[in-house]
C-alpha cells in the first residue's frame, strides 16, 4: 500500500492485477482487495477458483475474475486435480451472480488444443460466454533460457505446440502474450524487485525507488517490431515466432 500511495502521487492507478501462485491462499488479500477498491482502484484477480471468499469482497463491481480453467473437465482435472473444474465452475457461477466480472484463463497444449471447440461450446452454454484468453504452455526454448530460471526441469508428456499451431492460435484466438505485445506495465514482484513486464527478468528497479525513475526505466527499454516491449531479446520467450509468423 506504501507502493500505491507513492505511485498514485506520481501517475493515476487505474487498475491492479494480481497474479500468482494463487493470491486467494494468502488470508489478508480480500482486506486488500477491499481497501483498493474503496479508493477506486479495480483490480483484476487470476485464480483457480477452487478458494471462495467471494462472500469477504465487498465492491463486486470493481473486481475482474479471471479463472483458470484448462478445458474440459477431464483434461482439466488432470492438470489440476480431481474435482477442481466443478470448483472451478461454481465458483464463476457463483460470482456471475453477484455481479463480479469473469473471464477465463486457459493454457494450451497438444492434448486440449483440438477440444477447444466443444470448451468453447461448454463456456457459452454454462458460463455466459464469457471471454477466454488462451495461454499457450510455455515452450522449452523459454525454460531453457529464461535468464533467471535458466533450466528446462521436467518437461516429458508437456505436449507443446509445434511452431505451427503456436502461429495458428495467435491468429485465430485471443492469446496470452497479446498478439502485438506491449504490456507496458510496472509490476511489482513479491520479493520487493520491479520488472517492466509479468514475465521480466531485467528489473527496473525496486519499491523503494521513485515512481519517476521506474518510468524511466521502462520507457528506455520499449521498444521491438510490435506496439513495444520491454524485453525485445526475449518477448516472453517466443521472440523468433513474434519476427517470423
Amino acid at each position: 500500500m506504501e507502493f500505491v500511495d507513492r505511485y498514485q502521487k506520481a501517475y493515476e492507478v487505474k487498475i491492479i492485477t494480481f497474479c500468482g501462485g494463487e493470491v486467494f491462499a494468502l488470508p489478508y488479500f480480500p482486506h486488500l482487495l477491499n481497501t483498493l477498491n474503496k479508493r477506486g482502484i479495480f483490480t483484476q484477480t487470476i485464480t483457480n477458483g477452487t478458494l471462495d471468499k467471494l462472500s469477504e469482497l465487498e465492491k463486486p463491481n470493481f473486481n475482474t475474475l479471471i479463472v483458470s480453467i484448462d478445458g474440459l473437465e477431464q483434461y482439466h482435472d488432470a492438470n489440476r486435480g480431481h474435482g477442481n473444474f466443478k470448483k472451478s465452475v461454481s465458483f464463476i457461477k457463483k460470482a456471475q451472480s453477484l455481479g463480479f466480472h469473469t473471464e477465463l484463463f486457459s493454457i494450451v497444449t497438444k492434448q486440449n488444443l483440438q477440444t477447444i471447440p466443444l470448451f468453447e461450446n461448454f463456456v457459452k452454454d454454462e458460463l455466459r460466454n464469457i471471454e477466454i484468453t488462451y495461454h499457450p504452455r510455455k515452450p522449452p526454448a523459454y525454460l531453457a533460457h529464461h535468464p533467471i530460471s535458466n533450466i528446462e526441469g521436467e518437461v516429458a508428456g508437456f505436449d507443446y505446440l509445434n511452431r505451427d499451431e503456436l502461429v495458428q492460435i495467435m491468429k485465430t484466438k485471443n492469446v496470452f502474450p497479446p498478439k502485438d505485445l506491449g504490456c507496458y506495465q510496472v509490476a511489482l514482484a513479491s520479493t520487493g524487485i520491479v520488472y517492466g513486464c509479468c514475465e521480466g527478468y531485467r528489473a527496473i528497479g525496486n519499491m523503494s525507488d521513485k515512481i519517476e525513475d521506474l518510468f524511466a526505466a521502462l520507457e528506455a527499454r520499449i521498444g521491438g517490431p510490435c506496439k513495444g516491449c520491454s524485453q525485445v531479446e526475449f518477448m516472453c520467450g517466443i521472440k523468433d515466432i513474434i519476427n517470423k509468423k
